[in-house]
């Protein structure tokens, strides 16, 4: 992807401890500039150490695929409240100081690299099929019921099950060692998936403010 800054995208890769995980950060490059040719910009989003890679390979670049690319269009698009095509949302100048931007990068960061969480024991399980009625998309944002209330999480991935991003953290009731942060990747049911709306803090242009 190149945007119309003449910037090509891709992940860096950084093992600045020598173990445990990786540290993902997002480099734009433009390899025709004197000057600013290119700008990292760091998540808290880590990956596993790829097998093999040694040391000296560090940092390592990686090119976003199409899927990271489809993903990013699809949230930058949402985010914009637009129905265009996508070709013209690809032909935008991104506005790298906008916190809604930075969001997206970090959702698609975590949908590539973080470790699946199987959602099983944080969420409050209905005793009847609330949301396996719904059909939501891509990119779109869900509400979780879980032990620490209503979380918000936005799909990056539809299969038999669904995997999200959270949007906020989970801690688990006194006694029970559980916490799950911001950006981590969740694989939940379908039937668990509730609509957005309900952890919805801004509202829409149809809503009523009582």
């Amino acid at each position: 992807m190149v945007f119309a800054s003449g910037h090509s995208i891709f992940w860096r890769l950084t093992d600045e401890v020598g173990e445990e995980d990786d540290l993902v950060s997002i480099v734009l490059s433009n390899a025709g500039r004197q000057e600013i040719a290119e700008v990292e910009i760091e998540t808290d989003i880590t990956s596993p150490p790829i097998e093999n890679n040694s040391q000296s390979e560090y940092p390592m670049d990686i090119e976003w695929d199409r899927g990271d690319l489809d993903l990013f269009v699809i949230l930058l698009r949402n985010s914009l409240d637009t129905t265009d095509g996508l070709e013209g949302i690809e032909q935008i100048e991104l506005d790298l100081t906008d916190e809604s931007v930075l969001r997206i990068m970090h959702i698609v960061a975590a949908a590539r690299f973080s470790v699946p969480y199987a959602a099983d024991d944080i969420i409050k399980q209905p005793s009847t099929n609330c949301g396996g009625s719904v059909q939501f998309q891509m990119g779109e944002q869900i509400s979780l019921d879980t032990i620490d209330g209503f979380k918000p999480a936005v799909i990056v991935s539809l299969d038999e099950d669904i995997s999200c991003v959270l949007l906020d953290q989970i801690t688990a009731p006194s006694g029970d060692n559980i916490q799950l942060d911001q950006h981590d990747l969740l694989v939940v049911r379908k039937e668990w998936a509730l609509p957005g709306d309900l952890t919805t803090t801004q509202p829409g242009a149809s809503d009523i403010i009582h």
